[in-house]
């Protein structure tokens, strides 16, 4: 019996068992690094899987959440790039992939930088520790912490959440802010 291109193709994507034995299988060493994180770090994975699930992130959003996914669930990686690359090490490399990086990051650490400090002189101003200002932004205190110790950078959505819970307008929190 001959079977058409159009029947070979329904009938491998209409195999239960080979799609979800490939996702599985593809899965497996992200399971198995959530599994191996202390539950702190578990609980931040869970918080940003969900937020790439949503479908609410942007593409600049996706990729900046899927490097953070993967520095919390491989951070032993190489620095070749492959998951885990350090931001620090990324910064150092892209100049050289694209020149004209070198301006956008200034840019970007000066503003990371103010950051840091008015969300750190705001939580001083009303008594907050890292972990009440990271209950009313809804995040963890860990990732409130490499925030505000420059290890990550917030996303736009995050430096909303954090003006909306410190009273003030996001532009304080990052001078070029852009809804």
């Amino acid at each position: 019996m001959v079977h058409t291109d159009s029947e070979k193709a329904t009938a491998f994507t209409t195999s239960p068992n080979i799609l979800q034995t490939a996702a599985l299988q593809a899965a497996t060493p992200i399971i198995l690094a959530l599994a191996e994180c202390d539950e702190e770090l578990r609980a931040e994975a869970m918080e940003l899987f969900k937020q790439l699930n949503s479908g609410e992130l942007d593409a600049e959003e996706c990729h900046a959440t899927t490097a953070l996914l993967a520095e919390i669930l491989f951070p032993n990686a190489d620095h070749k790039g492959l998951p885990g690359l350090d931001l620090v090490e990324a910064e150092e490399i892209a100049p050289s992939v694209a020149p004209e990086a070198k301006e956008l990051l200034a840019r970007m650490d000066d503003e990371e930088a103010v950051f840091a400090r008015q969300v750190q002189r705001l939580m001083e101003e009303k008594g907050w520790t890292q972990a009440e200002l990271a209950d009313k932004v809804g995040l963890g205190q860990p990732a409130i912490s490499m925030m505000l110790n420059r290890a990550c950078r917030p996303q736009r959505k995050t430096v909303a959440r954090f003006a909306q819970a410190l009273e003030v307008p996001p532009e304080e929190l990052w001078p070029h802010f852009q809804k």
